[in-house]
Parts: C-alpha cells; structure tokens; sequence
C-alpha cells in the first residue's frame, strides 16, 4: 500500500494553530466539551489529544503552569498520579486495550510539543495495532471520531467520578439512549403504567456505560445504534432507592427482526424536536432538550443537566 486516505482527519488538523499555552487557554474557555476536557480537578485536568497517537490519547495536565516537575504543587503531582490509577481503568472498560503507554516528554529536546507546561501522556495500546504509521507514513488511523471515543468516555467518568464518593457508589447504575434515525425521529417507550420515558436499563457487571445504552436501545426498541454525542445524566428516585442514568445521543443505523414486535406496541418513533413535551418526566425532557440541541448544531451545544430531580412515581418498567 503506497498511500491510506484518511480526509476526515482534516477536521482536525486543518484549522489554525494556536497561539499562547493551550493548557492554560483550553481550560481558561470555559466550554469543556468544545476542548475535549473530560475531568477538571482541584489541581490537575484530564484533557484528550487533538492529534492522538491511538485511539483514546489523553494528557494529564497539572492546572498550575509549569516546565519542571519541581515547579508543580505536591498536591498537584499526587492528583495527577490517582487520575493516571482512574483514567486507565476509565479506558480500560470503554476501549479494552491491551495495555498503555504511559510518560512525560520533559523540555522541547525530549519531544514535549508543549514544553512551557508539562503533560503526562496516556496512550491506550493494542496487539498488532498501527502505532508506527505516525512515524513512517506521517499517518494516524483512527478507528472512530474523536468526539465519539470523548461521548464514550465523558460517559464513563460520569458513571464512575473521581474521586469516588459514598453518594455516587450508592447509586443504582442505569444507561439509556436518545436514538434518532435518518428521518429526525426518536424513539420513546410507552411504559406500563403509560408514562413515555426513553429506553434504559441497568448496566452489567464489567459493561462500559455506553455499550449498556446501545444493547438497552437494542433489547427494549429492536433498534441498532451507534454513540453520537455525551447528554448528561439524571438521579431520581424509586421505590425508595436512589437511580443513577446517563444519557447518550444513538444514531439509528439498523432495524432489527425484532423492532416489529416494538413498533406501535411499546416504542414509538416521533420527531425529535416533539419529544420534550411528549415525555413525562421533567428530566427526561432535558435531556431531550439538549439532543435536539446536539443533533442541529452538533456534539458540544448541548446544556448540561446534573442530579435533576424526576420524582417518585415512575412506573415499573421505567425502572429498566
């Protein structure tokens, strides 16, 4: 193979380059989805690579500017190596890599891109992967979007903060899908006791929470989808215990043998920009809210909705 054609990556490489320290600008913004920040800390950030090696690159980024590690706060240093402990194990159950490489370029001489503010690197590393095409074909093959692989991931922390606290473990894990098909439309679920909810369920015993979303779209809906953007998660309570659902915006990309057995019965496809009056719960609808916000204007444009509250009275089925 002389050439591998890779025009999509242009999106991403063939903007301007930035001015100043982009360690201090990104989080300086305030639109962390917009710099692809996944995390923000009491002294440190974790941030993903804009020109990644491998699928899944992220950086470690102390908040305080600094070349030198003696010029970063202990406290600092000590957050950034617990984030390395949590971000691999964030990785480790969205990619399922084989293994990491993991470093510090110190100075411009040891190949720091940025070499006014120091980065640890966290590359996620498979079997047979392509890792010397960015050396001898100045090419990266990247198996997925960035936006998509930063969904999967702000998913995933979410679901697992840092640092873990007693609220957070005792919540009832669920992921849920806002999936949209070709024509604008969504599917909602008619639970039994008649409230319209959006599918969700709880998610397995070492499932990533966006492969829980997609395989709940599939059992619930008959519908096949794929991860589009990251919408935020709800808290509300059921039967006396506390319920934990992230949301994920879902492209429809097949029907399967079973969606007729749906269609008309349990799911029902609307246009998307109806859903947040159609849907019950007041929750629900804000998230609705912010995927009709993504899917005009794109991932990142959505608002961001935490702990709301959609009271006690959810049906049986909406439990998941």
């Amino acid at each position: 193979m002389e050439k591998l054609w890779t025009p999509w990556r242009m999106t991403y490489v063939g903007g301007p380059k930035a001015e100043g320290c982009i360690f201090c600008d990104k989080p300086a913004a305030g639109d962390d989805h917009a710099n692809l920040i996944l995390h923000r800390g009491a002294g440190a950030f974790v941030i993903m690579n804009l020109f990644p090696y491998n699928t899944g690159h992220l950086m470690i980024v102390p908040s305080a500017h600094a070349a030198a590690l003696p010029d970063v706060p202990p406290d600092a240093l000590s957050e950034m190596m617990a984030l390395l402990a949590w971000v691999t194990s964030v990785l480790g159950r969205v990619l399922t890599p084989d293994g990491f490489n993991v470093g510090l370029n110190l100075g411009a001489v040891a190949g720091a891109g940025v070499a006014e503010h120091l980065h640890m690197h966290v590359v996620p590393r498979w079997v047979g992967d392509a890792n010397y095409m960015p050396i001898l074909a100045n090419t990266m093959v990247m198996p997925e979007l960035i936006p998509v692989t930063y969904a999967k991931l702000r998913g995933e922390m979410a679901r697992t903060p840092f640092p873990a606290t007693e609220d957070s473990a005792d919540a009832r894990e669920q992921a849920g899908g806002v999936a949209v098909d070709d024509a604008g439309r969504v599917a909602l679920r008619r639970a039994r006791d008649g409230a319209w909810v959006f599918p969700k369920g709880h998610i397995e015993p070492g499932e990533a929470s966006f492969a829980a979303a997609v395989r709940e779209v599939a059992e619930e809906t008959g519908l096949g989808t794929t991860v589009v953007d990251w919408l935020g998660e709800t808290r509300f309570n059921y039967r006396g215990s506390e319920r934990h659902v992230g949301y994920y915006l879902l492209r429809v990309v097949q029907r399967l043998p079973d969606f007729a057995d749906h269609e008309g019965r349990d799911t029902f496809l609307v246009p998307l920009a109806e859903a947040p009056e159609r849907l019950t719960f007041p929750a629900d609808r804000e998230i609705a809210r912010q995927a009709v916000a993504s899917a005009e204007h794109g991932p990142g444009t959505r608002l961001r909705v935490e702990n709301a509250e959609q009271g006690t009275g959810q049906g049986t089925s909406d439990a998941g």
